[in-house]
């Protein structure tokens, strides 16, 4: 695999690499291709220590976390007003909606997984007893997290929440996500380049041993810290890394399909460490540490 330099001269200009099948050479594909047309990068929110998990509630309201700070943050829909819902919120990481409707965050500060009531946001501890960082809920309530402490995947049964070990793994996990069909559990190797795919058996447990699933572009020093990622409708994969934004087509996909689009974070800033597409397919958000952006994308990006 071809590695990017740390530093790119143009911080909006996409560069293409080659999987490791090596395809022959094509032009670099340009910004239009995710972007809608004359968008620009813009400031959702700003000053925070290390912003992280995104995810939206049922009315549409933007929830993230400023992980050092303890602090979990809405954005309302409709006003734009930004406020404090969880003062201590035991440096939550990463979040998401469960079937139920509550908030489940990874609060590895307090060494358990909350649920956070959006109506009163009124929490309480699920599991205890684990670090934890990322999180993927399956439809049926299923809970999957990681916990690169231990190089570890937990899960926690749906309804009671009795937790058993997943996977121990012979590297760091991070990022953590599930395929479309809800059929694979995506686990990113942090400090390297491969997001591994472990196969969920009809009793939402995994089934059998991990395989490659995406293969992304790493930095000169190999460390990719390869972060939070979802997989757009038409099957690639949309993650922050240490060289930014990617879209990677799935491992054994067709040579047409192949090519790897890295967007360098803007300017200048760190890596992406979190990346999200709003729930109206308009946006995408990207979280940077201290600030989080959107963008308007094509209404055509990441569809089948």
């Amino acid at each position: 695999m071809l590695h990017f330099a740390q530093h790119m001269k143009t911080p909006l200009t996409l560069l293409m690499m080659l999987l490791p099948a090596m395809l022959p050479a094509a032009p670099a594909p340009t910004v239009e291709l995710v972007f809608a047309a004359g968008s620009e990068w813009e400031v959702v929110s700003a000053g925070h220590q290390f912003a992280e998990g995104m995810a939206w509630d049922a009315n549409g309201n933007f929830i993230f976390s400023d992980v050092p700070r303890n602090q979990l943050f809405k954005i309302d829909k409709t006003t734009g007003a930004k406020t404090i819902v969880d003062g201590a919120s035991g440096r939550a990481n990463g979040i998401a909606f469960g079937p139920d409707g509550r908030l489940y965050g990874c609060a590895s500060g307090d060494k358990c997984i909350y649920a956070w009531t959006p109506q009163t946001w009124q929490k309480v501890a699920v599991t205890q007893g684990t670090q934890s960082n990322d999180i993927a809920i399956l439809k049926d309530g299923t809970i999957f997290y990681t916990d690169p402490s231990t190089s570890q995947v937990w899960r926690l049964a749906k309804d009671t929440f009795a937790r058993e070990l997943a996977a121990k793994l012979p590297w760091g996990p991070n990022g953590i996500a599930l395929s479309l069909d809800q059929k694979t559990l995506l686990v990113a190797e942090f400090n390297a380049d491969t997001i591994h795919g472990f196969p969920i058996g009809p009793d939402s447990k995994i089934s059998g041993p991990a395989k490659p699933a995406f293969k992304l572009g790493v930095p000169s020093d190999l460390q990719g810290k390869l972060d939070g990622m979802m997989v757009l409708p038409d099957g690639r994969l949309l993650i922050g890394t240490a060289l930014g934004t990617q879209v990677a087509s799935p491992v054994g996909a067709p040579a047409s399909s192949k090519a790897l689009i890295v967007i360098p974070s803007p300017h200048g800033r760190s890596r992406n460490n979190y990346i999200r597409i709003s729930p109206d397919g308009e946006w995408v958000y990207s979280a940077y540490a201290l600030d989080l952006l959107r963008r308007k994308i094509r209404p055509d990006f990441g569809q089948p």
